[in-house]
């Protein structure tokens, strides 16, 4: 009786262990990406972000995308900017995607919910991870008045490319910057929320600005009128010092041979000397 007792507890313990290893194989074959966004290793997923109810037409705007390159491939060749033009895009940062684009002459019109960027990335493996933005600066309105946005949304879709078809996550809030470090690094004039509204239209509870530390600005017109260039003081001091120096060398050396050619002279004299006393 015991040894059967004892059997079956190891066959049970043995069926626990395969099934906690069956759940656990298959939770991180699923990529989560934000909330209700879960994706499989494998999949392609094509990621838009759109801006919406803009107070006024875009004159400019400079942003980023980042993603973790452990969990996600980008597809350098899928990232579209769709209608805009004269972007200036680098797909070639480790873990990000930066684009500036500048519409002054020709102002965008984002009223209605319109594409921004979209980039296709490969789930290389299960776990969490997120595509997250930041927005540096948007301006809005005209050639000759033109200002950081203070009306505006942003959203974004994913959409789950395999064999089964495609499944689409749409209008979510996107997910926003939240690496103090970098916050700091890139703020601009530009303000992000977390709901990803602007601050004369964003209402929600977690409707709080994300900000890093102001960045300096230096006038460079004010410094060089009111003090010299530090680096100009330096390569002048540098040069007289050289220009003494080379002059103080010349004078020995001519003071040098001056001297030789006085001592190559005397023998001959004092021959000459010589030579009359004898006769």
């Amino acid at each position: 009786m015991k040894k059967i007792l004892k059997v079956s507890l190891s066959v049970l313990v043995f069926a626990l262990i395969l099934s906690l290893s069956a759940v656990n194989c298959f939770a991180k074959s699923g990529l989560t990406l934000a909330d209700g966004v879960t994706v499989d290793k494998g999949d392609t997923v094509t990621y838009t972000l759109y801006l919406a109810d803009c107070e006024s037409s875009v004159t400019a705007m400079d942003a980023m995308l980042f993603y973790d390159d452990e969990y996600l491939e980008l597809d350098k060749e899928s990232v579209d900017f769709h209608d805009l033009v004269g972007v200036i895009r680098n797909v070639d940062l480790e873990g990000s995607i930066s684009f500036v684009f500048s519409a002054i002459s020709n102002p965008v019109d984002f009223s209605k919910r319109t594409p921004v960027i979209s980039a296709d990335f490969k789930v290389k493996k299960g776990g969490e991870s997120a595509i997250k933005y930041f927005v540096k600066d948007l301006d809005c309105g005209s050639v000759t008045d033109s200002a950081p946005a203070k009306e505006f949304t942003l959203t974004c879709d994913y959409v789950a490319h395999n064999a089964d078809g495609d499944k689409k996550y749409e209008e979510l809030t996107p997910v926003l910057l939240d690496d103090k470090e970098k916050i700091d690094s890139y703020q601009g004039s530009f303000v992000n929320y977390e709901d990803g509204k602007g601050e004369q239209n964003g209402a929600d509870a977690n409707h709080s600005a994300v900000t890093g530390a102001p960045q300096d600005v230096v006038d460079v017109t004010q410094n060089s009128a009111s003090e010299p260039n530090n680096n100009t003081t330096v390569i002048i001091t540098v040069a007289v010092i050289v220009i003494v120096l080379v002059i103080g060398i010349v004078l020995i050396l001519r003071k040098v041979f001056a001297n030789d050619n006085g001592e190559e002279e005397n023998p001959d004299e004092d021959a000459v000397e010589e030579s009359d006393e004898n006769e």
